[in-house]
């Protein structure tokens, strides 16, 4: 799981267009397909409804969404609060894992 694919699955929520979110995120269309399809099989379901267009979210993807934004707002207040420390004249905590941990 990578937060990008989190980032690019809210981007596709909101845009229902692969398309469209693929150029939003900096990307190409196969690639950030692919990117869905790896989200996908991480969480072991459909989360994208591609028969239809434009595109929309499966049950399963509409719940996985809002986890998403849940999961990209509490990244992004942990982010802050950590320059805050930083700022302050704290030590920085920072984060290694091994690329075996964070794949799985």
């Amino acid at each position: 799981m990578e937060t990008k694919w989190l980032e690019d699955f809210v981007s596709l929520a909101e845009t229902h267009s692969f398309s469209r979110s693929a150029q939003l995120r900096h990307v190409t269309q196969p690639a950030f397909s692919r990117r869905i399809q790896a989200l996908e099989a991480w969480a072991g379901i459909d989360l994208v409804d591609r028969s239809s267009y434009p595109t929309r979210l499966t049950p399963a993807g509409e719940t996985f969404r809002s986890q998403a934004l849940e999961i990209l707002g509490a990244l992004q207040t942990t982010r802050n609060m950590m320059h805050s420390h930083q700022v302050a004249g704290q030590d920085m905590i920072e984060f290694a894992v091994p690329h075996s941990l964070a794949v799985t």
